[in-house]
């Protein structure tokens, strides 16, 4: 079965989970109680607006054809998982960041939920990257995959620094 997809829809929901991350990052800052941890998510803030910023120029390299390209999917698999990933993304199930930033008890809480978002976007990224021929962008996708990898390092690294 060949299924219908369109493409710049694909790169939108990119784009805003990107946005929600920034916004993330941003209500972190504001709240953290330390300059370290503020430093850190106004950082995290400034990496998630270049990611903006790619989304948006492949998004605006797509071909005509892209909002109707055909990908070869007998099962739907592809487009089941890409569909459940970004569903299950911490943020976009949240239309208020704030609200999740407040309901963490501690620096460490932050982390934790950043840590949820880094990890959901890899597995939105690694699934869109499937769907995503080489011409519509793949190699672009592969450094943000790899970009959120390093964020996961990071947090991580100073998750331990906060815990130890």
């Amino acid at each position: 079965m060949t299924f219908q997809f369109n493409a710049e829809l694909i790169f939108e929901i990119g784009v805003q989970i990107e946005k929600n991350g920034k916004a993330f990052y941003l209500e972190a800052a504001k709240n953290a109680t330390d300059e370290t941890s503020k430093a850190l998510f106004t950082e995290l803030a400034d990496w998630e607006s270049a990611h903006i910023a790619l989304f948006q120029q492949l998004k605006a390299e797509l071909p005509e054809m892209a909002g109707a390209d055909n990908l070869f999917d007998p099962e739907n698999e592809l487009i089941s998982y890409l569909q459940a990933a970004a569903d299950s993304h911490v943020f976009e199930n949240s239309a208020d960041i704030a609200y999740l930033v407040a309901q963490c008890r501690s620096t460490v809480d932050v982390f934790d939920l950043a840590l949820t978002f880094e990890k959901d976007s890899v597995v939105y990224y690694t699934t869109m990257k499937k769907v995503v021929p080489d011409y519509l962008g793949q190699a672009k996708i592969d450094r943000l995959i790899d970009e959120e990898l390093k964020h996961i390092a990071i947090l991580n690294t100073k998750k331990k620094f906060l815990t130890a």
